[in-house]
Formats: structure tokens, sequence, C-alpha cells
């Protein structure tokens, strides 16, 4: 065989392997991006109508406490380079599993509180979670993530079906570590229900956070954490 031909046939070599290689990786990594941004159709429709015996017509008071119920999601969302940057991943990972609750007059809100089971998250990929779950957070020392504030204030009571913007100053507690953020939440009045859609931009380092680079993979430094919260009056 010539020297052209070996070099040749290392070229092909090389070009199999490394496709071989990138196929064997993203099947460990897990497939393609993950599920959209989260949005109110995300939520549970809910069918029960106000109180009939009630004076009030819908939209007229959500005064009270209120908690967050079942249907409500929270998770991350942070892109992933691989392959030395020829594909880029969005990686998203969600739970279900989320507490909290506000207390509402008039258009006051108060002692507004979510916390979300960290440990419970999982994304498309048991490589990405396993790693999420002990060195990136881990959830055995850190096993919640919470966000409060002590108060907020609606622009107008919505109608049930309306959806009013509300900014928020509170503080975020990821991996032990608390900082103060501000976020837009959108609330949506939907039957009896109260729907609450947001998002918090993070840089990881913030948090004490470090991203793993294992070879072939870039975790960026910031992401950010979602949520839809399902609220009803406790």
């Amino acid at each position: 065989m010539t020297r052209n031909a070996k070099v040749a046939l290392g070229v092909v070599v090389a070009v199999v392997a490394l496709g071989i290689g990138g196929f064997v990786l993203l099947n460990v990594l897990g497939g393609g991006d993950g599920p959209e941004e989260l949005t109110f159709s995300d939520a549970p429709t809910t069918t029960s109508a106000p109180d009939a015996s009630s004076s009030e017509p819908s939209g007229a008071s959500l005064d009270g406490p209120w908690v967050v119920a079942a249907g409500s999601q929270a998770g991350y969302r942070v892109l992933e380079d691989r392959i030395g940057g020829l594909q880029n991943i969005e990686a998203v990972g969600r739970t279900d599993r989320v507490t909290g609750g506000f207390t509402v007059a008039g258009t006051q809100v108060s002692d507004i509180t979510a916390e979300v089971q960290v440990a419970t998250m999982t994304s498309d990929s048991s490589f990405r979670d396993s790693r999420f779950a002990g060195s990136i957070m881990d959830t055995s020392t850190f096993p919640t993530a919470t966000f409060t504030a002590a108060s907020a204030t609606l622009p107008s009571v919505p109608a049930d079906g309306a959806t009013v913007t509300v900014p928020v100053s509170g503080e975020l507690t990821l991996k032990g570590v608390t900082r103060p953020v501000e976020v837009n939440l959108e609330v949506k009045r939907s039957g009896s229900s109260v729907q609450i859609l947001g998002s918090i931009p993070v840089v990881f380092a913030d948090y004490g956070i470090e991203t793993p680079q294992p070879p072939g993979l870039s975790v960026r430094d910031e992401g950010e954490v979602e949520f839809l919260l399902v609220a009803e009056p406790a």
C-alpha cells in the first residue's frame, strides 16, 4: 500500500471513529433539546366555577391564603456545547415536587414562598441527572431550592382567564446560597385556581455551583430557573 493510500485510509478510520464516538457520547448524555419553555398551557385545566353562594363576581377578589397545588412544575434550563461546539443542546430538568404559598389582600400579596425538591429533578439523561444530583447540586446535602418574597403588588385583580404581570423582588436560594433576584411573574386567573409563570436567570458561580466539563462536553456557566405554579385557596 502506498503512503498516500495509508494516509487516506487513516483519515477514513479517524472520521468513522469520530462519528461512532460522537454517536455513543450523544446517547450517553441524552438526545436533543429538552422540552420547550413552560407556558400556561402546561397547567392542568380547571373546570370548577366560583361558589354560587358568593355575592362577588368572578375576578372581584382573591383575598385570603393560597397554597401551591398539584400541577406545579419547576426546573432548570442550560446550554451544553457538545463535541467541541459542533452541537448545542438545551438541557432541561424538571420536577413536580413543589410546595409553597402566599396571601392576598386586595392587590397586595405577602408571604410569598416556593420550595422545590431539587433531589427529584430529572431530565432525558441519567448521566446528566447523576452529575446534577452529585457534584453539581449535592442534593443529599441541599435537597431543596427556595424562592421567597416579602410582598408584591398586583396591578389589578385579574378576572377569570385574564393575565397580569407582577414585578417581584425576592431571594433565591440554591445549594445553600441565598441571593437577591428580580423577576416578572405572569399571573393568570383560571377558574378556582391561579397560575404563576416565570423564570430567573442564574449565574452558577454566584451560588457556588461548579459546572462539570467532561470530555466532549462543555456546560455553559449560566442558565435559568423556570417554574409554573398552580395555586388554590388554602
